[in-house]
């Protein structure tokens, strides 16, 4: 683990293959809202592009982007190379309900809407 023990976003994309990747995504989301010191640390350095985890990689780098943005930090240049872009649409839940994803594209965050991930407002949420 880095020095604040929270999970950097290159850290959730190294252990992919060996954990849940919702438990991972969760606990990066946790570990940034509660860094005081540098939430910076957390997210500035670009993860490991892997086969096979094209979507998560989109995903990761849309959050990123987000973080960044509402948290008035720097947004760290590598969330907008063009392999961070899924190349078709990807809509909450694979639905097909004309409603439902209208509802998604109305709704999920603008850096989630560049990369074509179409997940609704709550993406970032924790219960």
């Amino acid at each position: 683990m880095n020095r604040t023990n929270h999970l950097t976003v290159q850290e959730v994309a190294a252990r992919y293959n060996r954990e849940d990747e919702y438990y991972l995504f969760g606990q990066f989301l946790d570990d940034f809202q509660n860094e005081e010191q540098n939430k910076f640390a957390l997210i500035k350095d670009e993860p490991q592009y892997k086969e096979g985890m094209e979507l998560f990689s989109c995903i990761l780098a849309a959050t990123v982007h987000k973080l960044a943005n509402d948290n008035s930090l720097p947004v760290p240049q590598w969330v907008y190379d063009k392999k961070y872009i899924m190349p078709n649409p990807v809509y909450a839940f694979d639905t097909h309900i004309a409603e439902f994803r209208s509802h998604l594209e109305n709704t999920s965050p603008t850096e989630f809407k560049q990369r074509n991930l179409l997940l609704g407002d709550n993406i970032l949420s924790r219960v």
